[in-house]
């Protein structure tokens, strides 16, 4: 071959060798942007000749790397994260819908050396709920001098027991910094009665039902759960079980017929057995489910409905049958008080 084709040859390779690899160095710089939002930028130097042997000699790429101003913004916010303290310093009691709380909420941020001033926190709280499913608000805070933040919530127009949640705000929507923000929260009780258990209070139609299925009495542990928690309660006049076969309203209207307006509300449920009791070497376990439904007196609308089951092992099914009665009625006259 001879000497000047050689060296045409040797150019188009050096050439399409410098194409692949500028076209890889930008596929590696574009992978490393997106792992670490670091902008890259490639500054190449001209393919020289090289006299004493004819062959063409690329120099490698020079790769210049900028920070990113908002990559650094989060690794700030991801060191501040690992050194303060978040605390709540005081929290309103429980309420009644419609009764604004008794004070408002106050946390305290600080590090090694103090409160720390004008940080932003988010909360959230519970705004709306439909049954058990909670809607939630948000909205900014910022620390004072001393690294207080005060939240004063609105005046409660529905029933719950949740929590208010703080913490600091995101620097960004990454979900990496959503998490860590999250992580560091703080959390205080959100706890307002329903104004349906004010005087005069409510009526029961909840039954037991034994394994078989078959209705027993009236739920004494019930009645007395709700007692306990201040709220007048008695039994429905109407021990007819079939009721449990026809509509709710059917109920409502038999009961109103005898009592009329002498209640704010009436509940409605069943403790039944979830599944069959199971006997093993530990003993024996029974599973059982509440199904509740509360009813306003005045019109026969329903106005919060619930289900949940709860299981308890013991040495016999008896002791472990009564003490999961005892689980299900405490839970349904919290979520009764705190749902209706």
């Amino acid at each position: 071959m001879k000497l000047q084709e050689l060296k045409n040859l040797l150019f188009v390779s050096a050439a399409f060798f410098l194409v692949a690899s500028c076209a890889t160095t930008s596929n590696t710089a574009s992978s490393a942007e997106e792992a670490d939002n670091t902008i890259i930028t490639d500054i190449t130097e001209e393919i020289e000749q090289d006299t004493s042997s004819g062959s063409k000699v690329r120099k490698e790429p020079k790769p210049i790397s900028v920070q990113n101003t908002s990559n650094q913004q989060e690794t700030e916010f991801k060191e501040l994260l690992k050194k303060i303290d978040i605390k709540v310093v005081s929290s309103p009691k429980t309420t009644m819908v419609d009764k604004a709380f008794s004070v408002p909420y106050i946390i305290n941020v600080s590090d090694e050396n103090g409160g720390i001033a004008d940080l932003d926190i988010t909360v959230t709280w519970p705004v709306g709920r439909s049954n058990n499913t909670l809607t939630y608000s948000s909205t900014q805070i910022k620390t004072d001098v001393s690294g207080n933040a005060i939240f004063s919530a609105a005046v409660p127009k529905f029933a719950v027991k949740d929590v208010v949640t703080f913490y600091p705000s995101p620097v960004s929507s990454s979900s990496n910094i959503v998490k860590a923000a999250y992580e560091a929260a703080v959390t205080a009780q959100y706890a307002v009665k329903s104004n349906y258990i004010n005087y005069p209070g409510g009526v029961l139609y909840v039954y037991d039902f034994n394994e078989k299925g078959k209705a027993g009495s009236n739920n004494f542990t019930m009645l007395q759960t709700l007692r306990n928690s201040g709220v007048n309660v008695g039994n429905s006049p109407i021990s007819d079980t079939s009721y449990f076969e026809k509509p709710v309203y059917d109920l409502y209207k038999a009961t109103y017929d005898i009592v009329g307006k002498a209640y704010k509300f009436m509940v409605i449920g069943s403790f039944k057995y979830a599944e069959p009791s199971i006997e093993t070497e530990e003993g024996t376990t029974v599973k059982l489910t509440a199904d509740i439904t509360c009813v306003d007196m005045n019109n026969g609308n329903v106005i919060y409905k619930t289900i949940f089951s709860e299981s308890v092992t013991d040495k016999n099914k008896w002791n472990a049958e009564q003490k999961c009665r005892k689980i299900l009625a405490e839970k349904a006259a919290d979520a009764i008080v705190y749902g209706m």
